[in-house]
């Protein structure tokens, strides 16, 4: 009796642990599952991907500008081949994308594993349009700035000080009797001519790449309206494919019917004939007039 006890342990043991074997396994290649390929990517121009690299630079700095060349044109990218490419951890990688799209540059569709362990994967998309939308955003807020300040300086006259690098305007410079309030030296009067020429030459830099990115935003939306155009012209073929099957189906069912009808009442087909036989007897006679006496 003892030794069927012991047995029985035993086996309840044995298949604990495989079980705990086979879950370790599934959550362990759940979580480092292999990344799977880039697809092909489709027809972008360099100036395109400057533009994105200025929008993803704009909105979460310099160093992660290197995701625009793995998601530009590509759709769906799995975020371990992300994370591969950029040599950067899974969660590294998500912080970054998660900030894009905070900020509305990427979308993303997630997908479960079920094979795996049920785990969630990620799926990432490049936005070109909201990124482009946001770029210029920046820009105009930019250029509104510049050319408030501008206007300040011709307007307006400005003193520093040579030992602080700190800088009046003309109501401060009055108020503190034109001495610095930091070391107590004399304010010189500051030549606005470099600043304003400076300040020019960047404005226009701004407005140029303005007019890029308005001239790829009409692109982009002509390429849109074009493909939703293809789109409706598609549906509306597929719609007349399906009305033509659903008629032709309808005159099956009707030939059917007839041919049922014919064979459990085969006397209404002779009357049928008969009728018809005739209607083309009948000569259809001329209506005689009657004639008015005088």
């Amino acid at each position: 009796m003892f030794e069927i006890y012991v047995d029985y342990i035993g086996r309840k043991v044995f298949i604990c642990c495989f079980l705990m074997k086979v879950m370790f396994k599934r959550k362990f290649k759940s979580k480092n599952k292999k990344p799977g390929k880039i697809g092909k990517q489709a027809d972008v121009s360099d100036v395109q991907i400057t533009l994105l690299k200025n929008a993803v630079a704009s909105t979460i700095g310099p160093d992660v500008v290197g995701i625009v060349e793995l998601l530009s044109g590509r759709k769906n990218v799995n975020e371990f081949t992300i994370a591969e490419k950029l040599k950067l951890t899974i969660n590294q990688t998500r912080n970054i994308l998660y900030k894009l799209s905070d900020e509305g540059l990427v979308s993303f569709v997630r997908k479960k594993d079920k094979k795996n362990g049920g785990w969630y994967t990620y799926f990432w998309t490049l936005e070109t349009g909201k990124s482009f939308e946001s770029l210029k955003k920046v820009l105009g807020d930019k250029i509104e700035a510049l050319e408030k300040e501008l206007e300040k300086r011709k307007q307006e006259r400005f003193y520093y000080c040579k030992n602080c690098d700190l800088e009046y305007n003309e109501e401060d410079a009055l108020h503190a009797l034109f001495v610095c309030a930091e070391c107590g030296d004399v304010l010189e009067l500051k030549d606005n001519d470099k600043f304003i020429d400076e300040a020019s030459s960047e404005l226009e830099k701004f407005r140029k790449d303005l007019a890029v990115i308005n001239e790829e935003v009409e692109k982009l939306a002509k390429k849109s309206d074009e493909a939703l155009v293809r789109k409706i012209k598609k549906e509306e073929k597929n719609k007349k494919i399906e009305r033509a099957v659903r008629r032709k189906e309808r005159e099956k069912e009707k030939a059917k019917l007839k041919k049922k009808e014919e064979k459990l009442n085969p006397k209404t087909k002779v009357k049928v004939l008969k009728t018809k036989k005739k209607a083309k007897g009948i000569k259809k006679t001329p209506k005689k007039t009657k004639k008015r006496g005088k």
